[in-house]
């Protein structure tokens, strides 16, 4: 091992780091560092260094009297937060916390939820500074938990600079972050769903079906016959807009429609088994 190594030098940090000033130090060097991101200049030995470095300050910092004072004044916190539901109002109590201490649930908490509620409380913020951070954050798949948790919560962000976010995310990447950008969107505004269709079509349809767009929209329509989103949208369950944004997924990915409607949280469980009994008797 090179006996040089400082971990200290290595994240740019103080020997009295705070547990927020670390990780703060850490997620900027990774979005600095990793192979994968489209910030900085991408250096796999130099994030492998700043990692090794996080672990070992990491254990360090945690035995300090002043963490553990921090983790048990926010554990009620946690556990208030982790009973809410996804559409109440964030609990006051969460609101008045501080940017530092709600950066620390976004980033400690190890229930997704309180993540979530942590990044919407901290959107709520309304700064400048602390949006760009976030924004870009959502941005980089490199670190996928923070990165769920703000688009989980960017429908309160600020929506001329959220909507473009969302729109791009939506054609990327697997099937999970896709339905919850499509999802942060329709609760941005409804009407988006044409413009969420339109990406969607330009990002998996072939080039001969976008070319023949100039000539005939109608082409861009996806015509395979799915039976069970017509018993849907007959029943009132589904819109068209609604099928049609299914339909192109399952171009990109390979799953039953009924997995992808589920996954879009466009249908609930028993909705899809009554129509799915009913189709098989006819």
């Amino acid at each position: 091992m090179n006996h040089t190594f400082s971990p200290y030098a290595e994240l740019g940090v103080r020997p009295d780091v705070t547990l927020q000033e670390l990780k703060q130090a850490y997620r900027q060097a990774v979005m600095r560092y990793h192979p994968d991101s489209g910030v900085g200049a991408a250096n796999s030995l130099k994030f492998h260094a700043v990692t090794e470095a996080y672990k070992e300050l990491r254990a360090i910092v945690d035995q300090s009297p002043r963490e553990r004072d921090t983790k048990h004044q926010h554990s009620s916190l946690r556990k208030k937060n982790q009973f809410l539901d996804g559409e109440q109002p964030i609990d006051p109590q969460t609101l008045e916390l501080g940017v530092p201490a709600l950066q620390q649930l976004l980033c400690e908490s190890d229930n997704s939820h309180v993540r979530q509620v942590a990044a919407v409380a901290l959107f709520l913020k309304k700064e400048a500074s602390l949006t760009r951070e976030l924004l870009a954050i959502a941005k980089q798949p490199a670190m996928p938990s923070l990165r769920m948790a703000i688009l989980s919560a960017m429908h309160t962000g600020p929506h001329k600079k959220v909507v473009p976010i969302l729109l791009a995310v939506a054609c990327e990447g697997d099937l999970e972050t896709a339905a919850i950008a499509i999802q942060q969107l329709e609760r941005i505004d409804a009407s988006l769903r044409g413009k969420i269709l339109f990406k969607l079509r330009m990002a998996h349809l072939s080039l001969w079906e976008r070319t023949k767009r100039v000539f005939d929209p109608d082409l861009l329509l996806i015509t395979q016959y799915s039976q069970l989103g017509d018993q849907l949208c007959q029943r009132g369950l589904l819109s068209q807009e609604q099928l049609q944004i299914a339909l192109v997924l399952q171009k990109k990915f390979p799953l039953l429609l009924g997995q992808i409607l589920r996954q879009l949280n466009y249908v609930q469980p028993h909705e899809l088994r009554s129509v799915l009994n009913n189709t098989s008797r006819s």
